[in-house]
């Protein structure tokens, strides 16, 4: 594989030229398209933006479709090359030539991949006031049918704006790189903020990745994140580019970050429904269901049994159900705990899962060990604002949180018949 790269105007243009090797390559996804484009801030030359965050880029879109080699044609700075020492799949080449670093300037700032959802606002809302929000926004292709509504994030980025932060937004068809459509990697959803950082003087790239994702809690077994094997991958290649990672809500559950949303000034807007046109959200996803439980139980809004009836019947809250475990499990059954829904379906669910047998309050604390995925300089401030809104965990809590399976519940039979007999009565 071999990325090459070129600007016209405000456009950097991606050119993907992959071998016989790179299209036969097994795996989840393809190559479906070998150019993409990212709307930069200004008009620049190519030679203007940093190289190191152009290799950067390079192998946040090729990295699943490389068989065995990567070519980049820009040279990089030694300390980028260091930085990718966890990738072992495939070799990497660059150009040859003496590259500086990327430091950021005086007065520089955090930078937030930010999509407008709830847990992307959650982090905005902890980090730093400089923090500059940039949005990825994905071109609808033409004779596309695709259920994707960008009025909510449209709606979110305004109120952001309005609030006073400076907020980007960058077009951007990387999404159409792969077959099935999406984002090459789950770190690509940052490229426009990668392209643009030296125009914007950011010194790091902040995610909105909740404790469920880079602690993989709610999910079979879980994980300590910062020795994971996608920290020890992502994590050198960002700082080697001058633009370390910084993860604000990585200890927090998607418990917390509703919560901390919904005391705030972006709750009329920020929503993770990707389908509905704003104001509404669908009310017809699994994103929809598991969202308004877990509103509802921080509000004490009733929840009736015909209520519930209603979202068995929604085709993916159905699909998503007959998972074993289901996804997020952990944060359905905290809302399902809550006295607010009426018994009934709520019973039969939460016998499905371990919450029926767990102590959700936990995932209402801050896992404290994750002050490590903050970035050192905005670290006090981040921690002081998360130790304002909710309590840290004991160690003791934490350490049982992070080696934590599900396993043994999985495979009891309270729990395969508490699956059998729920599949027989819903799903069925």
């Amino acid at each position: 594989m071999e990325v090459q790269f070129s600007v016209t105007g405000r456009t950097l243009h991606l050119h993907l030229i992959p071998d016989e090797e790179d299209l036969a390559r097994e795996g989840n996804q393809c190559i479906a398209k070998t150019t993409a484009e990212v709307e930069l801030t200004q008009a620049c030359a190519v030679t203007d933006l940093h190289p190191d965050h152009l290799a950067l880029i390079a192998i946040l879109v090729s990295h699943p479709f490389v068989a065995t080699e990567l070519d980049v044609g820009v040279p990089v700075s030694e300390r980028f090359r260091q930085g990718l020492a966890a990738i072992r799949r495939y070799s990497i080449s660059f150009e040859r030539g003496e590259v500086t670093p990327y430091v950021a300037g005086p007065g520089s700032r955090p930078g937030l991949a930010f999509s407008g959802g709830v847990d992307s606002a959650a982090a905005l809302l902890l980090m730093p006031d400089s923090t500059v929000p940039v949005f990825l926004d994905r071109p609808a292709r033409k004779l596309r049918r695709s259920l994707y509504n960008k009025s909510a994030a449209y709606a979110c980025l305004d109120q952001v704006e309005g609030l006073g932060w400076t907020v980007v937004r960058s077009s951007s068809d990387l999404e159409y790189l792969r077959s099935p459509i999406g984002f090459p990697t789950d770190m690509a959803t940052a490229v426009p903020l990668i392209a643009n950082a030296s125009f914007l003087n950011l010194d790091s790239t902040a995610y909105g990745t909740i404790m469920e994702s880079a602690y993989r809690v709610g999910h079979r077994t879980a994980r300590q994140y910062m020795t994971s094997a996608h920290h020890r991958l992502w994590g050198p290649a960002f700082a080697g580019a001058g633009l370390p990672l910084n993860l604000p809500v990585a200890g927090l559950s998607e418990v917390m970050t509703t919560k901390i949303v919904m005391q705030s000034e972006l709750h009329s807007t920020a929503r993770s429904c990707i389908r509905g046109s704003f104001p509404n959200a669908c009310e017809n996803c699994w994103k929809c269901f598991r969202k308004n439980m877990v509103e509802h139980r921080h509000d004490g809004v009733p929840v009736t049994n015909d209520a519930m009836q209603k979202w068995m019947r929604v085709r993916e809250v159905r699909s998503k159900l007959a998972a074993h475990p289901i996804s997020h499990e952990n944060v359905l059954a905290w809302a399902l705990q809550g006295e607010n829904i009426e018994p009934g379906v709520r019973d039969d669910l939460l016998a499905r899962m371990e919450g029926s047998i767990r102590n959700m309050r936990p995932f209402e604390r801050w896992l404290g060990g994750s002050v490590d995925a903050i970035h050192e300089p905005y670290r006090e401030e981040t921690v002081a604002r998360i130790l304002s809104l909710c309590s840290s965990m004991p160690e003791d809590q934490e350490a049982a949180i992070i080696s934590h399976g599900m396993d043994a519940w999985l495979d009891s039979e309270p729990a395969q018949k508490a699956l059998r007999d729920f599949n027989a009565r819903y799903l069925s």
